[in-house]
């Protein structure tokens, strides 16, 4: 069955404006998700860490990322079975992400060979 991988992009994401009750209610609500969805692999990534490289005139750079200003961030992923985008689609369509920010949906290349 085809793979595809849903990216967490988050916007306006502020943990500490939650109170203890409503970030637990959240993450309760993320893992009764999680445990429908056909997923094969997947994370939440860390805040406030990364790093971005980009090709110069003399090599690569490295500077930290994501950026604070970016207006979106990817906050996590998740490898998913579905067996076409309208049925990604449809496993989507009750996240609880929406809360947070946008899902991308992406098809995983199959290895040819």
């Amino acid at each position: 069955m085809p793979q595809f991988v849903l990216l967490l992009h988050e916007s306006e994401w502020h943990p500490e404006s939650l109170s203890p009750d409503e970030l637990q209610g959240l993450m309760g609500r993320y893992r009764a998700w999680f445990e429908k969805m056909r997923a094969v692999g997947g994370s939440k990534l860390r805040d406030n860490e990364g790093r971005v490289l980009r090709r110069n005139g003399s090599g690569i750079s490295v500077t930290d990322g994501p950026f604070a200003e970016a207006k979106e961030v990817l906050g996590g992923y998740m490898v998913v079975e579905a067996a076409d985008y309208d049925e990604a689609v449809r496993l989507c369509q009750d996240s609880p992400h929406f809360e947070l920010g946008s899902i991308e949906i992406r098809q995983i290349e199959t290895a040819r060979g």
